[in-house]
Parts: structure tokens; sequence; C-alpha cells
């Protein structure tokens, strides 16, 4: 039997701040115990001790690992910037790439002192250390939307992303369009790129029962089959300002406009949202649940009528599977990875068109043979997407980047799993 095998895993990223990141961390720290523990065991990297939220959750081979960045000494790494288009405005070169010295904090010594042979970091922002690292991207939002972000943030994301994609023993991805556009902006070998689409991190498919509906419908002020559902954060790329001038589209052509709860952390933009739809008259159209926990997100998809996703940029989208998953039907746009995610389970639209938008959501109101179709293939397209078949493969990518041998079964797993 090989020798058992210590991965820590950065789970610094908080939920309700951290958005679909911190929701996929949550949702493979619960599935870990797909990985025996004779096999395996864990270190979940945390900033506190206080993580109660983790110890609920995690198996019984997991531990925290509190690591304070301040006490973490800083360390100057050498990065060869790809010359993208916003690394050359905001380093001010012209060349295909340019050298950089940059500081980053080095944790290698405490993951060595404790017995660590392999880190994962699903968040962007995570550690450096000269151990074998698995590191996730997400997607290169900013490259595309850089109006959504600050001069400051474009800095720092080109260094973090582009040092992280080079410096990592494997960069795993959600979808193709992701690894395509991780290969085409920051050349990384598609090859160190395996595709692997997490699964809904909102597992828990219990409906609800009647005092839940109660309390819940009392609390937002909701009638079962009498919303949409949006959950996203209220960032500008989300675009919700589409949904609300969608709305006053249909009020003006004399149709149901209907209500639309969104939930996610509030945010700055989030004023603007508000501010919009009190300039069109259609304040009464949506309703901000804000940030709610895990149990009365599933009870919002088993009770809206449909769930709408507009957004303008995703990796994957974790609502989407979500919605899937408990059968409530999906209209989303064609942003990105989005069409091969929903692989014909939703009804797509352009983010950036209004009137499109507006006819999706009248579909989605009002034709209910439409929405019976659409669950049932979303339910077909999700059942692929386990969190076992995830962590397994992750495990797999573990014993890899820590140099340990693989068997023919391993390279199955990786080859024959879910993809989008």
């Amino acid at each position: 039997m090989s020798e058992q095998l210590h991965v820590a895993i950065d789970a610094r990223a908080n939920l309700g701040a951290a958005g679909g990141v911190a929701e996929v961390t949550r949702g493979l720290v619960t599935h870990l115990y797909h990985l025996p523990p004779d096999a395996f065991r864990f270190s979940l990297i945390v900033d506190s001790a206080a993580r109660d939220d983790l110890r609920a959750i995690m198996p019984d081979h997991c531990k925290l690992l509190p690591l304070q960045g301040e006490a973490l000494p800083v360390r100057e790494r050498e990065l060869r910037l790809a010359g993208t288009q916003v690394a050359k405005r905001m380093f001010n070169f012209q060349d295909a790439s340019a050298t950089l010295q940059v500081n980053l904090l080095d944790a290698t010594g405490p993951l060595r002192a404790a017995g660590v042979a392999a880190v994962h970091a699903p968040t962007q922002f995570t550690l450096d250390s000269d151990l074998p690292l698995l590191y996730h991207p997400h997607d290169l939002q900013h490259l595309h939307l850089p109006q959504f972000f600050s001069d400051d943030d474009l800095r720092h994301r080109e260094v973090i992303y582009q040092y992280f994609c080079r410096a990592a023993t494997i960069v795993p991805v959600a979808s193709r369009w992701i690894a395509d556009d991780v290969h085409r902006q920051y050349r990384v070998p598609l090859e160190k790129m395996p595709i692997i689409p997490f699964a809904p991190p909102a597992s828990d498919r219990t409906p609800p029962t009647p005092a839940e509906v109660r309390a819940i419908c009392e609390r937002l002020q909701l009638q079962p089959g009498g919303f949409l559902l949006y959950p996203a954060a209220g960032w500008e790329h989300k675009n919700h300002i589409r949904l609300v001038e969608a709305a006053a589209l249909l009020r003006a052509q004399g149709l149901t406009a209907p209500l639309m709860v969104f939930t996610g952390a509030f945010t700055p933009f989030s004023l603007r949202i508000l501010e919009r739809a009190a300039e069109l008259n259609v304040t009464d159209c949506i309703r901000w649940g804000g940030y709610i926990a895990h149990r009365d997100l599933v009870l919002l998809y088993h009770l809206a009528r449909g769930v709408v996703v507009p957004t303008k940029f995703e990796a994957t989208s974790c609502p989407i599977y979500e919605a899937f998953a408990i059968g409530c039907p999906v209209a989303c746009s064609t942003a990105t990875s989005l069409p091969a995610q929903t692989a014909g389970g939703a009804l797509l639209f352009d983010p950036d068109n209004s009137g499109e938008i507006a006819s999706a959501l009248f579909k989605l109101w009002s034709d209910a043979p439409m929405r019976d179709q659409l669950a049932a293939r979303g339910r077909e397209v999700v059942a692929q997407h386990t969190w076992e078949s995830v962590v397994r493969r992750f495990g797999v990518l573990y014993r890899k980047a820590a140099g340990r041998p693989l068997s023919e079964a391993d390279e199955r797993l990786l080859a024959t799993g879910p993809s989008v």
C-alpha cells in the first residue's frame, strides 16, 4: 500500500464574500470523504482556527491549518509576464513579454513542517511555496471586461494569475472555453489544464417542509411559484441591470413582468441596480434577498418558477447546475461556456440584448410545457456531474502532482470523466 498523501487545500475563502469560489471550496471539502483516509489526509489552510463552518462539514481525515499572512516571510520571485493587452497597458511595455520582480508570501516553511506533500488552491489568490501546486485561475474575466476592474485590481490579477499559472504543476479549469482562453492569453500548455467541472455546490436537494415554506415566504414576501430566481452577488458582470431593463420592456408591451428575487452579497454596484429599477418604475419587480444561508437557497430553487442567469462572464455557473439538480428550469446567457454547460437544458439569450432577455423571461414565466422540457433536460445534463467524480479525479491529480505513479484506472478516470 502506498504511503498516505498529505494535501493542503487553501480554504480561506469565506462564504458570502468570495462568491462561487467559496461555494465550490465548500463543496470540495464536504465531499473529501470520497478519498479514503488510508491513502489521503488533508490540511485546510485558514486565516483563523475559528472556522466552525469548515469544522461542521469536513471529514475526519481533515484538520485546520491556520496560517497568518502577516507572519509569513516575503520573498522575491521573477515573473515572465505574457503581453496581454491589459498587461501591456498596466505595465507599459510593447513586447510579447516582460520580466518583473514580484514579492509573494512564502508558506513553504509551515507547509513542510506540517508534512504537506502537495497544495490545492481553489482560490486564485493563494500562497506561494516550493511544493507541487494545483491552481485554479477560474476565469480571466478581467481581460475581457477590464472596465469592471480598477487599475490596481488589473495589475494585481495579471501578476497573481500569470505567476501561479506558470508556477503550478497542474492548472485545473472548469470548461474547455476557459482552457482555450488561458492557453491563448497566458500560453499555458493545454496538457497542463485538465477540465474538471465542479458539481452543484448546493447538493442538499431535500424538498422544503411546509414550515420552511411558510417561514421563507413570509420573510421575503413571496408566493411559491410566484417568482424567478437569480442567485448572484451584485457585481457588474452579473448583469442584473439588463434584467431590470427587460422587465420594463415587458411592462411597456403590456405583458406580465415577473417578480425576480436576487440573492447574493449586496455590493456598492447593487445601489446602481436599484436606482435603475426606480428610473424604469419596476422596483416592484425585484426583491433583493441578500446573501442567504445554504438551506434557504435550496428552498428558493424548489419554490421558484424558474432561474434566470444573464451573466456576461462565467467559468461555469454554479446556480445553473444547482437549478438543474433540483429540477428548476433555467434561462441563461450565451456567455463563455454556458451553451456547452447547459447542453440544450436552458433557454439561451444574448446578455447584451434586453429585448432577447425580455422574451426569454416571458417564455420562462408563461410556458409551462417548455419549463417541463427544460427541467427534464437539465436533470439529464447535471446527472453526470457528481461530487464523487470531481473529488476522485482530484485525488488522481494530487498523486500526479506529488510524483506518485498512476494506475491505468487513474488514467482512465481522468480521460473519461465528465467535461464541458
